[in-house]
């Protein structure tokens, strides 16, 4: 539940689902959202007395040090920061990208756990780490988006298992295709920033600690547990799946 004691941080909230993330965070009530953005000029963004805003490079270790000194009152932590290259696993340039995608996508929420790990467990706080759906499945045209989100989903699973026992949660978001930059050029079916978010924000407090969001998320997760192989046939023939 999200109310005035509810200090949050939102990483990747200059745009998007980001930005969506802050706007509701303070709708709701919440006591304070830091608002963490790439570039300096983002960080002005908001006008509201509750949103501060933060510059923050989640690559970059000194700068997430730095921010979880300045933050150290957070009790909701939602690791939302996200890149998509859009490239399949055979291509020129796919060594530099996938660096990219586990750089930003899995190693940043590595970084951004252990910083504010000790925040989390003084309050009995929050995480939330923003994935896809492509974390259970391979699309061939985004092959390492999909292993930086799986990394991501098995790392969410170790850390609330870490935290668990002080008191800490931790989510795995996996919405299908949003309507957002990332997803332009996907045709199908999207979901707006609102529902994403109006539904994380709903699900954290409970169980499970897997959120899969639309029915292109819960349709895969529900053919991954009836019938993995026919699920992969149906990717490899071109069947729904895109990633936030």
């Amino acid at each position: 539940m999200i109310d005035h004691n509810t200090v949050a941080l939102v990483t990747g909230a200059d745009r998007g689902l980001g930005a969506m993330f802050v706007e509701t965070l303070v709708a709701r009530g919440a006591g304070k959202v830091y608002a963490a953005t790439h570039r300096p000029a983002d960080a002005n963004a908001f006008q509201n007395p509750r949103v501060v805003p933060v510059t923050l490079d989640v690559t970059n270790p000194e700068d997430v040090k730095r921010v979880a000194a300045i933050a150290s009152d957070v009790t909701l932590l939602i690791n939302n920061a996200g890149v998509n290259t859009q490239t399949g696993a055979l291509h020129a340039n796919q060594p530099d990208r996938a660096r990219l995608e586990m750089e930003v996508n899995f190693f940043a929420t590595i970084a951004m756990a252990n910083a504010f790990a000790p925040h989390l467990i003084a309050s009995r706080g929050t995480m939330v780490n923003i994935l896809s759906v492509l974390a259970r499945v391979s699309l061939p045209a985004m092959t390492s988006l999909c292993a930086s989100k799986a990394a991501g989903l098995r790392l969410t699973e170790g850390l609330d298992a870490e935290l668990a026992p002080q008191g800490v949660r931790a989510y795995a978001v996996m919405p299908g295709a949003i309507d957002t930059d990332m997803s332009r050029d996907y045709v199908g079916d999207k979901l707006t920033t609102r529902e994403v978010v109006d539904a994380t924000l709903d699900a954290i407090g409970g169980a499970p600690r897997e959120i899969y969001i639309g029915a292109m998320a819960q349709g895969v997760a529900g053919m991954l547990a009836a019938d993995r192989s026919t699920l992969h046939a149906q990717i490899l023939g071109g069947a729904q799946a895109q990633p936030q």
